[in-house]
């Protein structure tokens, strides 16, 4: 079995513009925990707040299901587009590689995280990367500011689109993965420069009120 490497071992007090975090998203066939497989995955790496524009990864995936129509409405992946996908081993195999080292950050983190599980489980692979969630950090973020009498909305509205505008971002086309990751590592790169300010500076404390 292989054992992806964990990104931080003992050093959970390194500062959080030390670290490599990478920033992914998932399309699925659906939303359904117990029977969803895995469409495409996209990821982008950051060293601390930077944006390694040049260290993408991206992959469409055979699941060996059928794709609901419902969920092509969504994420615009018919099933002739994945008829010459690569295998999903071999995608979970050079995904392990990009990865290794890393902080995993994700939009909902745990609907990623959770699948990619599932996905290594049939493979021989096992993920042991921490993963933090910016729709989380966000809600910390909130309470940690100024209050307003619209407070409590704005903690349910956590959609990619309107935190990114929160942060003062043009959402992209929505559902695309690695779109989504590239939009996610931008706001991404917003709460590092926030979350000092609020005394979390290192991965320990981010881990605290963020991991999943």
């Amino acid at each position: 079995m292989a054992i992806w490497p964990k990104a931080i071992g003992g050093a959970g007090s390194a500062p959080l513009d030390s670290v490599r975090y990478v920033v992914l998203d998932t399309e699925l066939t659906s939303l359904e925990q117990r029977t969803n497989r895995l469409l495409s995955v996209g990821a982008i790496a950051m060293q601390g707040a930077s944006i390694q524009l040049g260290q993408q990864f991206y992959r469409v995936v055979n699941p060996q299901v059928e794709i609901p129509a419902e969920s092509v409405v969504i994420h615009q992946i018919r099933a002739q587009d994945v008829e010459d996908a690569s295998q999903i081993a071999k995608t979970l195999e050079e995904l392990g590689q990009f990865i290794a080292g890393a902080v995993l950050v994700g939009h909902f983190a745990s609907i990623d995280v959770n699948v990619l599980r599932k996905e290594m489980a049939q493979t021989g692979h096992t993920l042991t990367n921490p993963a933090v969630c910016t729709a989380r950090t966000h809600q910390w973020l909130l309470r940690k500011g100024p209050y307003s009498e619209d407070l409590q909305q704005r903690l349910e509205r956590l959609d990619l689109a309107t935190v990114a505008t929160y942060y003062g971002l043009a959402p992209s086309a929505a559902h695309h993965a690695l779109s989504d990751a590239f939009l996610t590592a931008s706001v991404w790169q917003k709460m590092l420069f926030a979350l000092p300010k609020h005394g979390v500076k290192d991965v320990k404390k981010l881990l605290k009120i963020a991991a999943v």
